[in-house]
């Protein structure tokens, strides 16, 4: 046997063991992250007496009573609506405003343009309560309260720094050369930008896209606050099953699990985009 030999025999051991540990620790996070899905899941096919017995069963009877009451009386599609038209229109207002404010932030050389950066990633990090007031008297001043408008306008303060700063990077990560080579040619900076920038990004604005409306739909306080009885989200429907001496666990459960469906149906249909930019410009050569 070589001396190589000896060698990939002592180096595979520890490459087996180093597998086997990512493996247990991925298993770990899977747990961590599934269980309690699984356990709303299991509750939303359980009747009251089932879920409120003394020793979990995990054996019963299935009902679909509780996803009835979500759509029967409660009409949980139009808060699905209103959530996915409120999330459409936020990120679609913030992609379109902060996808141009992060290339500028990226190429053009505004004084500053790093404070700039840090005060809007300061505004990001406002908490919501600090907001909801102010914006409650803005827009019932603008008599926009219980409007989609006021909810879109809502939730793109919060998406707008999220496009910016993740823009921002996917800008700077490529090769200014190609801009470059464009303005030579006679384009304007904005037709760069344009036609050079903005495909080039499109990975990156996907993944932007796809996390904006992800924020948007699970944002809870300014739908409570600002939105109408015929634009409440889902959020606010979930919440409509607590009441104010007890809980209804069973329909509450079921109203999470539709909630649950069109984010996860939007993350595998748009998980080749969400790889692609959240690893954008990772890899150099």
């Amino acid at each position: 046997m070589s001396a190589n030999d000896v060698g990939y025999v002592r180096r595979k051991p520890r490459r087996d063991a180093w597998v086997v540990g990512c493996y247990i620790v991925i298993g770990v996070f899977l747990l961590f992250v599934l269980v309690p899905v699984l356990t709303v899941l299991v509750n939303s096919f359980k009747t009251p007496s089932a879920i409120f017995t003394s020793t979990p069963q995990l054996t019963f009877t299935p009902t679909i009573a509780n996803y009835a009451k979500v759509f029967g009386e409660l009409n949980f599609l139009q808060y699905l609506v209103n959530s996915l038209f409120v999330g459409v229109g936020s990120t679609a207002l913030s992609l379109v405003l902060g996808v141009p404010f992060a290339y500028a932030l990226a190429r053009l050389p505004i004084r500053g343009r790093e404070w700039w950066a840090r005060i809007i990633l300061f505004s990001r990090m406002v908490p919501a309560v600090a907001l909801v007031v102010p914006m409650f008297v803005l827009f019932q001043q603008l008599q926009l309260t219980g409007s989609y408008a006021a909810l879109i306008l809502a939730h793109t303060t919060f998406n707008l720094p999220i496009v910016i700063w993740m823009m921002r990077s996917f800008f700077e990560e490529l090769p200014p050369e190609l801009e470059e080579a464009a303005l030579v040619d006679g384009a304007s900076r904005f037709g760069a930008f344009w036609r050079i920038a903005v495909p080039l990004a499109s990975p990156g604005m996907a993944a932007t896209a796809v996390l904006c409306l992800i924020f948007s739909w699970n944002e809870f306080l300014f739908a409570l606050v600002l939105s109408g009885q015929d634009t409440q989200t889902v959020p606010v429907g979930v919440s409509s099953f607590i009441g104010s001496v007890s809980i209804d666990w069973g329909g509450s459960s079921a109203a999470a699990i539709v909630a649950i469906i069109p984010i996860f149906i939007l993350g595998l249909a748009a998980q080749r985009f969400l790889v692609r930019g959240l690893t954008f410009g990772g890899v150099k050569g």
